[in-house]
């Protein structure tokens, strides 16, 4: 049985990698298109710890409304579920830094996000400097790092609407996942995501 931590430590430890998902406020906009990044890593959490073990509040970081587990030996999971996706940059930057300053190694930081370019179901990673493909909570993560693209993205297909009108678009990404496209993150994208990510 893995262990879990209780708190952020205060002694240094060799933190290896961040996996981050964003999304907007939870859970008025649970299950939406938009939060799959969040669907996904608690898939991720419920594989490695159990859907019984429950996320922390970052609370010793002033102004920031998400939630943290530690999974040892080196992964911290970090949930941006507390602010809008578009300014994700000012709930996930301040999490980030305290995390570097308390781990004696490099952090990678993978985020997870939801993908209008990718087929339903889809996962894709990419490394640091590959395009934020107008995504606007990425795009607010590397303006919040001073316009540096220095984090590894997990994409998760979310397909497209047939209409590229503008607020079609915002109404497909806010509309709820049906019963038949929730199988398919569970049975399809999450093994995907854990096999990508060596979990």
């Amino acid at each position: 049985m893995i262990r879990i931590l209780q708190g952020m430590p205060t002694l240094k430890r060799a933190f290896h990698t961040c996996l981050t998902g964003i999304g907007n406020p939870e859970p008025t906009y649970r299950d939406t298109r938009h939060n799959v990044g969040l669907f996904v890593l608690d898939g991720i959490k419920d594989y490695l710890v159990g859907s019984q073990v429950r996320y922390l509040p970052c609370s010793k970081v002033s102004k920031v409304h998400a939630q943290y587990l530690t999974v040892p030996p080196d992964l911290i999971l970090l949930r941006s579920d507390g602010s809008y996706m578009n300014v994700s940059g000012e709930n996930v930057i301040p999490v980030w830094r305290r995390i570097e300053s308390q781990s004696s190694s490099p952090l990678k930081h993978i985020v997870i996000h939801d993908d209008l370019e990718k087929p339903l179901g889809n996962v894709q990673l990419r490394g640091p400097g590959t395009s934020l493909r107008g995504h606007n909570g990425l795009k607010s993560i590397a303006s919040k790092l001073g316009g540096k693209n220095t984090f590894y993205k997990l994409s998760i297909g979310i397909g497209r609407p047939l209409s590229k009108d503008p607020k079609a678009v915002s109404d497909y990404v806010l509309g709820k996942f049906i019963t038949q496209e929730m199988d398919i993150l569970r049975e399809k994208s999450l093994p995907l995501a854990l096999n990508l990510l060596g979990l």
